[in-house]
């Protein structure tokens, strides 16, 4: 079985039983809210999902790690979707409360800026 799915599973039945700081509800709530859209078909599937949000344990670990790493070997573009948003919740769960946390995904060209708060102008050169 794929570690990030066994360790995105641990971790979200982990979260559910987890006080979070917002930015790290909103974030976690996106992730299975993306899972929840993308299981809406299938009943088991969906039942695996609501067993972990009602019912955490590593029972409901294990059967989430099942059915995403099954998923990921069924669909990769799934997989990477996953991935990306799995490192989004993982970022602003760790960032807390007062922290911020940027990331950057897929192809960027030209400059970027990652701040919290910024006191003034941003320039990239010219005149």
């Amino acid at each position: 079985m794929d570690p990030l799915m066994v360790t995105a599973a641990t971790t979200l039945v982990a979260w559910t039983t987890t006080e979070l700081a917002q930015g790290g509800r909103t974030a976690v709530s996106a992730l299975i809210d993306f899972l929840r859209d993308r299981f809406r078909r299938e009943p088991e599937a969906r039942e695996v999902i609501e067993g972990m949000l009602h019912q955490p344990s590593q029972d409901t670990a294990r059967a989430l790690a099942q059915l995403l790493d099954r998923e990921v070997r069924r669909d990769p573009a799934f997989g990477a979707e996953f991935q990306a948003r799995w490192e989004q919740a993982n970022a602003a769960v760790a960032a807390g409360p007062d922290s911020v946390a940027n990331s950057i995904s897929g192809d960027v060209s030209g400059p970027v800026v990652q701040a919290r708060d910024i006191h003034g102008g941003i320039s990239f050169g010219g005149p």
